[in-house]
């Protein structure tokens, strides 16, 4: 029996009472699950959670080896955490951004530019991923009409092959992964896509000492048809997450970014998959010393405790929205929760915790061992790679190991396997023919010592 009360302590609670089957059934009917069939639906119903680890209604523990959809970066109920959004509460829960702000918040802001790539010195706060993205593209469209030299051609933005940027119109319309985006292709605006930049799955007669050059020069092309008329390049730097955790070659993303400044269009890095130091860096764009005109991060902004996303930017960018009122160069775009205390604390807790508890420093060892676990796997059958950068680590499941061919998405055979993993006690979540494993960055070497084994054991048992 699961109590859901409502109320504050000086306050008659409402106290109500379901067991499990009603929540079931309450969940399958009544909540709508993003990118869920619902006429067969039974997913887990999480009643807590402590650390890495998940604790569902029948009682079944979980290790969260995706980290909540790739979010949680210090684990479940932080005291450090916790206690800061406490704290907050004491104070104030939302303050608007429109005309107002909040201490916590405007410290938030000082630490991101602090931490960030060193010419980004605004923020813009939003409250998912896919809305900083979005941010970032409007931004960069309303600029070019009012920079010193204003060149309103410059409206088209140009995305990798594959790219997955969120699911609003605007990043549908700059993503590329046909399943979830080809549905909504009536409601899209036109888009310049190059190739998906994929260390793997390279074209025939490529190989990988050529696979930089050879993308660079399909980017190239593009940018010198298309030279007057694009507004910035969209991109994820190093890895594209969604697109089956794709690796770029090395050097890509750098010579992606000098080609935006030799063409003189704006470059937004969207990082909020790969940011908040998932690969080892605070920023994937560290990697290759990037200096992205826009910088989008969300994901674990805040840890994963509350949705809070930002986009940063130049001021190069900035400079351009000023002016007097009845010039009306103001950004046109708001949201009601953008900076949020409640979730600025969270940030500016999550931050705190990467210099005490020194997280990036001890993430080599870690990505080390889960390097040389997985490659356990890669003479598994249905195995074509498994690839890794930082803590971001996929295994990619192929009919043919010689052509990289993948399995038909309707046989949902990661699927399988993450079910066999999750009757371990592994929660990871499929995507496609690729299994994604996305661990907190607080696992501990004995944690991560039971993802690799579950994975590998549960290849073999499948």
């Amino acid at each position: 029996m699961s109590d859901l009360s409502i109320g504050s302590n000086d306050q008659k609670r409402t106290t109500i009472h379901y067991d499990r089957d009603q929540l079931r059934e309450l969940d399958a009917s009544v909540v709508w699950h993003a990118f869920s069939q619902m006429s067969g639906y039974d997913g887990l119903i999480i009643d807590s959670a402590q650390g890495c680890w998940l604790t569902d209604i029948d009682g079944r523990r979980f290790f969260d080896g995706a980290s909540s959809m790739w979010c949680n970066l210090h684990g479940h109920r932080h005291p450090y955490i916790d206690q800061a959004i406490r704290d907050q509460l004491e104070k104030v829960s939302h303050v608007t951004n429109l005309g107002m702000s909040h201490p916590t918040t405007i410290e938030l802001a000082r630490r991101l530019t602090a931490l960030s790539p060193t010419h980004l010195k605004h923020v813009f706060f939003s409250s998912d991923g896919a809305s900083a993205v979005e941010v970032a593209m409007k931004i960069a469209f309303q600029f070019w009409r009012q920079c010193p030299n204003p060149e309103p051609k410059r409206t088209l933005f140009l995305a990798l092959g594959s790219a997955y940027h969120g699911d609003t119109i605007g990043t549908v319309s700059v993503g590329g992964v046909s399943r979830f985006h080809d549905l909504f292709s009536p409601l899209l605006f036109p888009v310049l896509r190059g190739p998906c930049p994929d260390s793997y799955r390279l074209p025939d007669g490529v190989d990988a000492t050529e696979a930089t050059d050879f993308y660079l020069a399909q980017y190239r092309a593009l940018m010198e048809a298309h030279s007057s008329e694009i507004a910035a390049v969209v991109a994820e730097p190093i890895i594209q997450g969604a697109a089956g955790v794709v690796i770029q070659p090395p050097g890509f993303m750098a010579g992606l970014e000098k080609l935006c400044r030799e063409f003189g269009c704006l470059f937004i890095a969207d990082e909020i998959a790969v940011g908040m130091g998932r690969t080892g860096k605070m920023f994937a764009c560290e990697h290759e010393g990037l200096q992205p005109d826009l910088l989008c991060i969300g994901k674990g902004l805040t840890g994963g405790y509350l949705p809070m996303s930002a986009t940063l930017t130049s001021s190069k960018v900035w400079d351009a929205f000023l002016g007097s009122y009845e010039q009306g160069r103001s950004f046109q775009h708001g949201h009601t929760f953008g900076g949020n205390p409640l979730c600025a604390a969270a940030a500016l807790a999550t931050l705190d915790l990467f210099q005490k508890e020194q997280t990036l420093e001890k993430m080599p060892a870690k990505v080390g061992y889960m390097r040389d676990r997985l490659n356990e796997v890669r003479e598994h059958a249905d195995v074509g790679d498994v690839r890794q950068f930082g803590m971001l680590a996929a295994i990619d499941l192929v009919t043919d190991k010689e052509t990289k061919q993948p399995h038909p998405w309707q046989e949902q055979l990661a699927g399988k396997y993450c079910k066999r993993f999750l009757d371990k006690g592994l929660w990871l979540r499929p995507l496609g023919n690729v299994i994604p494993i996305i661990p907190p960055l607080s696992s501990s070497m004995e944690e991560l010592q039971f993802l690799t084994e579950t994975v590998i054991e549960g290849l073999k048992a499948v």
